[in-house]
């Protein structure tokens, strides 16, 4: 078995890489000579650990199969030290891989004992911000603008490994090197991307808004500072993210509209007014000039400017303004919002 190690420097330490890659965190990422660990075995493990600004990125390379326990000891050795784990599709495939091959040798490791965040689940969470064609790796290295010297997968470099393999040429050896240290160094700068799945979660701090005759603009504040900006058109506005700023523009409408009242069982319709009194006052009418009011009937009509909702949207106890009763269109009066609606609407157009 062979130990390489390389160290380098990061100019800065963001938002994600500091949450998800502590001093307490191993980055790892395996490759192997298929995708069944009961036929295939892991010929590279690397990991990454970080001290302050210092990135560490050390690979285990088994020369054959027969090395293949050595790598795997020799893990084991470094993440007992730590308690967090972190990789991408590692939960479902590197640990899993691992757990198999460590039963192959009846060794025993702790690895599913430690917290392990798995950065594509983590990732998929936020699909409605990203809207990426898929979720892989390479992919998000290209949203986020990282472009790396490696050209191949895991699966064209198992022959490239065979190869080293039997013949023990440099050249199949710094490929598989490569891949595998880009992976790693790939991920380390994708962490960010996480940034995004946190924000759907993150407290969100209202600062200003305004209007004119056709929209209304406000601006939400969050603590996350996302790597790249975000834009989103709907049907009833749109929203555009920037660092840590949200600027959100709904449509307005203007004109009349009705909110209906809850309590209908309690007012009495007048026929020939077309008019809702209170039962108090009903009851000393005409039963021919009145009948019990419908929830359509227990409408007040009002003037003004209004925003339109998202549907199924629950603005709570502020009141609610439609053109008509079964009308699946919602409004609430621009005068009805606080601040609390302005995050309430922020937090559904991110999540939806």
């Amino acid at each position: 078995m062979e130990i390489l190690e390389y160290s380098y420097d990061i100019d800065n330490i963001s938002y994600s890489l500091d949450k998800y890659f502590d001093e307490n965190t191993v980055f790892f990422d395996i490759e192997c000579t298929g995708l069944s660990p009961r036929k295939a075995f892991i010929y590279l493990i690397g990991y990454a650990v970080r001290l302050g600004n210092k990135i560490t990125i050390t690979q285990l390379l088994a020369n054959n199969e027969a090395e293949e326990l050595e790598v795997l000891e020799e893990f084991e050795r470094v993440i007992c030290k730590y308690d967090n784990l972190l990789g991408f599709n590692s939960t479902r495939f590197d640990e899993a891989f691992i757990v198999e091959r460590c039963r192959k040798y009846k060794f025993n490791t702790t690895i599913k004992s430690k917290h392990h965040v798995d950065m594509y689940l983590t990732t998929t969470k936020a699909k409605c911000l990203l809207d990426l064609p898929n979720y892989k790796q390479k992919t998000i290295e290209e949203f986020l603008g990282l472009h790396r010297d490696d050209k191949y997968n895991g699966g064209e470099l198992i022959p490239v490994y065979q190869h080293y393999s039997l013949m023990g040429d440099q050249e199949s050896k710094d490929l598989i090197l490569l891949h595998n240290f880009e992976d790693i160094k790939g991920m380390i700068y994708i962490s960010d991307i996480m940034a995004y799945t946190d924000l759907l979660t993150s407290d969100l701090r209202y600062i200003s808004h305004e209007s004119d005759e056709n929209k209304l603009r406000f601006e939400v504040e969050t603590s996350i500072n996302l790597p790249n900006s975000i834009n989103k058109i709907r049907e009833y506005g749109m929203y555009i993210i920037k660092g840590n700023r949200i600027y959100v523009t709904l449509n307005l409408f203007k004109g009349s509209l009705f909110t209906f009242l809850p309590d209908y069982r309690n007012y009495y319709y007048l026929i020939n007014e077309d008019i809702i009194v209170p039962k108090s006052i009903g009851e000393s009418i005409d039963k021919s000039c009145r009948r019990p009011a419908s929830r359509q009937d227990c409408k007040v009509s009002a003037e003004g400017s209004f925003v339109a909702l998202p549907r199924g949207f629950d603005v709570g106890n502020t009141r609610v303004f439609k053109p008509e009763y079964n009308s699946k269109e919602a409004y609430v009066s621009v005068t009805d919002i606080k601040e609390d609606i302005f995050i309430k609407i922020t937090r559904y157009m991110l999540k939806h």
